[in-house]
């Protein structure tokens, strides 16, 4: 506080006479034409009426006024009055505050894109911190943008009335691209490879997309990128001798990066030592260092060792615990011992665990989630449990923890600090695709929805419901959603769906209308859930094609489906969108017996599940699935010709029409199958930023019977995955040949599949 004067120090000299004084008179004294309330200044005052004056706490208050950010000058003056009792006063000299914040010399972007990234407020007191943060935010903003070198200054105009204007004079310069980037000196990773794992690298949609832009400041990440790769591999002497950054002399717009390396020699691990240790022996943790002697040296398995003993220890509490490798390398042998040197710290447990920053979510809504809990050890595992628990309830843009000291030595308190998204969400957006051909969307959705408070406007109880309406050329439809998570405050999912929706096909068209309700339940993890569910709906089966013979066409008109339904799911995979790691197994087994309203009574009994793995630091992803379905009627009836299973198509088996794989009736008319098997298999790489390749293989087909398995259609080929950057736009592109056809009159040709969509 170098710009306020405190009148404390001469408080001090008279401290003994006054502390025991008692307030009689607390006063504001605002040297302002623009003052701030008394009750707003009371808020950040520990001082009252009444009280006994402690020249400490005046301390403490001119602290917190001036931390305010509204005033360059705070004070306190004391009086003796006759009466024995003190009049406090607090002389406030207010900063000038913001009329204007103005913007000279961006070209680029306009002044609305450039106010999203500062933090001096119009009409707030003009803070120094502000700026200073408001110009680092600015430049960061321009990097990001491949401006590097761009000039960033402010300029403090003043008013009247004690206003100032802030204006921010950009020098934007050249943004940069990168054009070529060489490699001198490697011999054990091929240039291509090494571009793969660095972020500055040339990009051809970069005169399209923001893409392929020079950042300086991941040039230092970059080498830490290449240094990492050979480290893996055991060369520790590894070097970049150089790096040079040189603008194109033809285009100045473009740079050029040279990295110089020096590899060296890889090394065999030596002597493991753990030292250190008290709570455990070094047996015990022996077992959790993945290295071995006599094995090439592997920086992550290093890593991955000290986080397992780490691991060990976070678990009973040892929230300080340090693992570190000392790594005693000889240069002449290529032969590295290590020790792990282990700094154990004292154990803690949780005292309280405080949630701030939610504004709308309720406190229970927050809790209920938490993977750690009073009394519990400070265990980062849990923490960091807790953490990505809490931001998969899709409530918050962020979630952050921290752990403070109590005021006990051997207790900690657990900081979680969440920052809500937007309430209420409206998205438009349309697609387009081999399967669903052109269709509209519009929806509204509350993530954080609660039904049974009006006054609160209906949000914060963790619930969610969303209104959504499709409008295509071949499918329409209305779908209202609502999901509990905790019904009755117990660990128990509640979901209803109602939907009206229609299909059109190329034999008959389908108007479904009904409701779907379910009560999910983990198990076992977090990974593992049981649910059960009961669905009624009407499907209206029309138009049906002139020539169908009497097997379909005794399903005309309306159809009642009364379903229950159980299902067992094990999910694990990294993401919903775009797993690269993990796996899914999904049991299904449903019943719709005549005897609780169904017109046609049906059975249906799925296995399905798939599996990614990652290859070179997920630059390869492997993927497996299958699905295998039976559907059918009591008592050797057949299932109905609407829940019956049709492959082909762009989401089943590539190279085939949409629905074109399936057994026909006496007329030639597809009417679905009621055994289904499905195989897929795909190997995907990058090309570039945010398009990848997919070699894939797909097999299976449909059987009349249920129970019955027969030959199989084949089709490979060959994709394109993009996401296009800054749009929600995924896009898939699949050209295939069905290698193997069984479909009786189908011709084999090459066959183009497509999905795209975007919304905003």
């Amino acid at each position: 506080m170098n710009k306020h004067t405190i009148t404390f120090l001469l408080l001090l000299i008279s401290g003994g006479m006054l502390y025991a004084a008692n307030i009689s008179e607390l006063k504001f004294k605002q040297n302002s034409t623009i003052k701030i309330p008394d009750e707003q200044l009371l808020l950040h005052i520990q001082q009252r009426i009444g009280a006994s004056f402690d020249p400490k706490m005046v301390n403490e208050d001119i602290k917190r006024l001036f931390k305010t950010g509204n005033f360059q000058d705070v004070k306190a003056e004391s009086v003796n009055k006759k009466d024995g009792s003190i009049s406090l006063t607090y002389i406030l000299t207010a900063k000038p505050r913001v009329r204007k914040v103005r913007f000279n010399g961006n070209a680029k972007y306009n002044n609305h894109d450039l106010y999203k990234e500062i933090s001096v407020v119009e009409g707030l007191a003009l803070d120094d911190s502000k700026l200073q943060e408001s110009i680092t935010k600015l430049k960061k903003f321009y990097s990001s943008k491949g401006y590097n070198d761009a000039s960033i200054i402010f300029q403090i105009e003043k008013g009247e009335n004690e206003e100032v204007d802030v204006i921010f004079n950009i020098d934007e310069k050249l943004r940069l691209k990168v054009n070529n980037v060489t490699f001198e000196g490697n011999t054990v990773f091929s240039a291509l490879k090494l571009k793969l794992n660095i972020q500055n690298k040339w990009s051809p949609l970069s005169g399209i997309f923001e893409v392929g832009l020079f950042n300086r400041d991941e040039l230092e990440l970059d080498k830490a990128r290449i240094r990492e790769l050979y480290w893996n591999l055991g060369y520790l002497d590894f070097e970049i001798k150089d790096l040079q950054v040189t603008q194109n002399e033809d285009d100045p717009e473009f740079v050029d990066i040279h990295f110089v390396l020096d590899e060296g020699q890889p090394y065999k691990i030596g002597e493991l030592h753990i030292s250190g240790n008290s709570v455990y022996q070094s047996e015990d943790l022996s077992n959790f260092v993945v290295l071995k002697k006599g094995d090439t040296f592997n920086f992550q398995k290093e890593q991955a060792s000290c986080k397992g003993v780490a691991a060990l220890y976070e678990e009973l509490g040892y929230a300080d615990v340090q693992c570190e490798p000392v790594r005693r390398a000889n240069y002449e042998t290529h032969v590295v011992d290590i020790d792990f040197v282990v700094k154990e710290g004292r154990k803690y447990t949780v005292r309280d665990v405080v949630i701030s920053g939610n504004l709308v979510t309720k406190d229970k809504v927050i809790r209920r989630e938490l993977a750690i809990q009073p009394g519990d050890p400070v265990d980062r595992n849990r923490i960091e449990a807790t953490q990505a628990r809490l931001m998969g309830m899709g409530y918050f843009n962020d979630v952050k923890t921290l752990v403070t000291n109590a005021e006990s030595i051997n207790e900690k308190d657990i900081n979680i600090q969440v920052e809500e998204k937007d309430m209420f969400n409206l998205r438009i957006g349309a697609g387009f695709s081999d399967v669903n051909s052109l269709m509209g969307m519009a929806e509204i959705s509350n993530n954080n929805f609660d039904l049974l408070d009006p006054l609160n406007w209906f949000t914060g109880g963790g619930q969610r419901l969303r209104i959504q309406g499709i409008v295509g050329i071949e499918r329409m439809g209305f779908n209202v959603d609502f999901s509990e998570p905790w019904l009755f405050d117990m660990p128990l999912k509640f979901d209803v769906n109602g939907y009206m929706n229609q299909s059109e096909y190329d034999d008959w068209d389908e108007y479904r209308v009904g409701v779907r309700t379910s009560l999910t339940r983990r198990i076992f993890d977090d990974f593992t859930s049981i649910s059960v569910g009961y669905k009624f709906e009407n499907v209206d089966v029309k138009h049906i094609t002139s020539y169908a013979s009497r097997e379909i066409t005794k399903y005309k008109g309306d159809n009642l489906v009364s379903q229950f339904s159980i299902m067992l799911d094990r999910d694990t995979r990294d993401s919903l969108m775009m797993p690269t790691s993990g796996y899914n197994i999904n049991l299904l087994g449903a019943f719709a017996p005549d005897l609780i309203g169904s017109t046609n009574g049906f059975y249906r009994a799925e296995l399905k599940g798939s599996i990614y793995y990652p290859l070179f630091d997920k630059a390869i992803i492997l993927m497996a699935g299958a699905r295998l379905g039976v559907v059918g009627g009591f008592d050797g009836d057949d299932a109905p010709i609407f829940e019956r299973y049709f492959l082909g198509g762009g989401d089943s088996i590539r190279g085939f029409e949409f629905r074109e794989i399936s057994p026909t009736d006496k007329n030639g008319v597809r009417k679905g199958g009621q055994t289904m098997l499905l195989v897929t298999s795909e190997i995907s790489h990058p090309i570039w930023d945010f398009i990848r390749g997919a070699v894939f293989v797909d097999i299976g087909n449909t059987w009349a019977d249920s129970w019955e398995f027969g030959k199989v259609n084949i089709g490979v080929g060959y994709g394109l995955r993009i996401v296009l950057p800054y749009l929600n736009a995924p896009i898939k592109l699949d050209l295939a040949y069905p290698v193997l056809n069984e479909q009786k009159g189908y011709k084999s040709k090459l066959r183009f599949h497509f999905n795209m969509g975007f919304t905003f």
